[in-house]
């Protein structure tokens, strides 16, 4: 499974790799996700909805592992891009977020799974 990331910013510095997506589900839906790859771990965090749980899913299938502990819900917020272009994707609610350990050695194969799972590799 691949997802169209609808507006994405991507950081990246010698220490950390961050993408914040909406993502465009395949039940229609457009969900806030959070991706942080360093060295040893890759965390990530989506909407605490079943659409949300499922984008957690895809991610432990495309790395070829479950998160290293179970998915926890973290407190509630808002997000709005903070511009007008942005309204229309507005969310508030919790999260659930999810985190995966890996080798260091394993950092550049986890960065492209992630890539290639959120259409990275296709064109930012």
């Amino acid at each position: 499974m691949n997802f169209t990331c609808r507006k994405t910013a991507i950081r990246e510095s010698a220490a950390q790799w961050n993408l914040d997506a909406l993502v465009d589900t395949p039940g229609g839906d457009i969900l806030p996700c959070f991706v942080s790859i360093v060295s040893t771990y890759c965390t990530v965090q989506a909407s605490n909805t079943a659409e949300g749980e499922a984008l957690l899913g895809a991610v432990a299938e495309a790395l070829g592992t479950p998160p290293s502990s179970a998915p926890q819900v973290v407190k509630g917020g808002s997000c709005d891009g903070g511009d007008d272009e942005d309204a229309e994707f507005s969310f508030s609610g919790s999260m659930v977020s999810a985190t995966w350990d890996f080798p260091r050695e394993r950092k550049a194969e986890i960065l492209a799974a992630v890539r290639s799972l959120f259409g990275l590799d296709r064109g930012e």
